[in-house]
C-alpha cells in the first residue's frame, strides 16, 4: 500500500497540469497479477537451469505486478510496479527479501493521431511472450525470454502507429539490461528499431536491438552486442493459434570473439472451454554460452552447445480473475551437463509445475 500510494504520489509531482490530486486519480486504468506455484523437479535440490529459481517440492510466491495507465488528450502515462521475493547471501546467511521496484515508467507526448515521442524506463519491445505471465498461453518462459531478449532500458522512443496494420518504435537507451528484471547499470549507447502490425488473422513483428556497453571484467574495454527477434502468429480462428519465434543475441569483446546464443520455437495453443491447452518447441543453439554473455554462474547449460526444450501445459479459467496451471516440461541436452537429484550428471531433466495466477 506505501509503495502505491509513493507511485501516484509521482504522478501528481510529473503531471503539472493537474491543480488537484483527484484529478490525477481519475482515469487511471489498473491492471495487475500475482502468481504461486509448487514444483517437481527431476533434479532435486540442484538448480534446474532456466527456470525463473523453481524449487523442488516447495511453495513458492514467485511475483506479482501492478501496472497504471493513464491517457489525457496530449499525454500518456505507463508505469509497472514489480514486487520478487528475492534470495540474499550475506556473512550471518542466506535471506529471503521482498523488492518492491517501479521496472517501468514511460511517458509520452502525442504529437499527433499517429506520432508520439517518450522517455522513461522503457521495455524492450522484443521478445514474443509477455511480462504480464497471464496473458501468456503457457505459465513458464522460454529459455529465450530469460536469457536473451533484453528487459527494460533508460532512454527515449520515438513511436509511428498509423493504424493496426503497422506500428514502428525507434529506441534510444543510454542504459541497457538483457533480462526482464534489474538493470547492469553500466552507461550504454544502445538502438533499438522494431516494427509490427496485423493483417486479418496474421500478427507479426521484427526487431533489431544494438550497443556497446563497458565491459565489468575489463576494465577501460568495451562488448558489443546486439539481439533479434521475429515472430509471427496466425489465428486459424477464436480458439487456434500456431507461432513461430526467433531469438538470437550476439556479443563481442574488445580484441575477443563473437560468441552467440540463438533460439527457434514454435507454439500451439488451443481453447477448449474454460481449458487453454499449449504445447511448445524450443530449441537453442549455443546454449553454453548463455551464462557467460548473461554474467551468471550454472544459471543455464555451459559445457552444452545444443538443447531442446518441450512444454505442455493445461491453463483453466477457474473464474473470471483466477487462473490454474498444470504444466510439464522435458529439457535434452546434447552433452550430460544437468544433473539429477543423486547429484549424478545427465543430459535430460524435467520439471511439472502446479501454478495459479490470480489478476484483474
Amino acid at each position: 500500500m506505501k509503495i502505491t500510494t509513493a507511485i501516484l504520489t509521482t504522478f501528481c509531482l510529473i503531471m503539472p497540469f493537474a491543480a488537484k490530486a483527484e484529478e490525477v486519480l481519475s482515469g487511471i486504468t489498473a491492471q495487475g497479477e500475482a502468481d504461486f506455484e509448487y514444483n517437481f523437479l527431476s533434479s532435486g535440490k540442484n538448480a534446474y537451469p532456466a527456470s525463473s529459481g523453481a524449487l523442488d517440492e516447495q511453495y513458492r510466491f514467485n511475483s506479482a505486478q501492478v501496472i497504471l495507465k493513464k491517457e489525457t488528450q496530449d499525454l500518456s502515462f505507463f508505469a509497472r510496479l514489480m514486487y520478487m521475493p528475492i534470495e540474499l547471501t550475506t556473512p550471518t546467511g542466506t535471506t529471503k527479501s521482498n523488492f518492491g521496484t517501479l521496472d517501468q515508467l514511460e511517458i509520452y507526448y502525442k504529437i499527433d493521431p499517429a506520432w508520439s515521442v517518450g522517455f522513461g524506463r522503457l521495455c524492450s519491445t522484443l521478445g514474443f511472450e509477455s511480462a504480464m505471465k497471464v496473458e501468456n498461453i503457457l505459465y513458464g518462459n522460454t529459455v529465450a525470454y530469460q536469457g536473451i531478449v533484453p528487459g527494460y532500458n533508460e532512454g527515449a522512443r520515438l513511436k509511428f502507429n498509423p493504424g493496426e496494420w503497422l506500428a514502428v518504435t525507434l529506441s534510444s537507451y543510454n542504459r541497457s539490461a538483457y533480462n526482464q528484471f534489474g538493470d547492469d547499470l553500466v552507461s550504454t549507447k544502445t538502438t533499438e528499431l522494431s516494427a509490427t502490425g496485423i493483417s486479418g488473422r496474421f500478427l507479426w513483428f521484427a526487431g533489431y536491438y544494438a550497443g556497446k556497453d563497458a565491459s565489468t571484467t575489463v576494465t577501460g574495454s568495451a562488448v558489443e552486442k546486439s539481439t533479434t527477434n521475429i515472430w509471427t502468429t496466425y489465428k486459424f480462428s477464436d480458439d487456434f493459434s500456431w507461432s513461430i519465434y526467433y531469438d538470437n543475441r550476439t556479443q563481442t569483446p574488445d580484441g575477443g570473439t563473437l560468441t552467440f546464443a540463438q533460439s527457434l520455437s514454435t507454439q500451439m495453443g488451443y481453447t477448449l472451454g474454460k481449458h487453454t491447452l499449449g504445447v511448445r518447441y524450443e530449441n537453442i543453439l549455443g546454449a553454453g554460452e548463455l551464462d557467460g554473455i548473461n554474467g551468471t554462474v550454472g544459471a543455464y547449460y555451459s559445457g552444452a552447445d545444443k538443447v531442446e526444450v518441450w512444454t505442455v501445459g493445461d491453463k483453466y479459467n477457474l473464474s473470471e480473475h483466477l487462473k490454474l496451471y498444470l504444466e510439464f516440461r522435458q529439457d535434452n541436452a546434447d552433452q550430460e551437463v544437468l544433473t539429477n537429484s543423486d547429484g549424478t550428471s545427465t543430459d535430460h531433466l524435467h520439471l511439472i509445475t502446479l501454478g495459479a495466477i490470480a489478476h484483474f
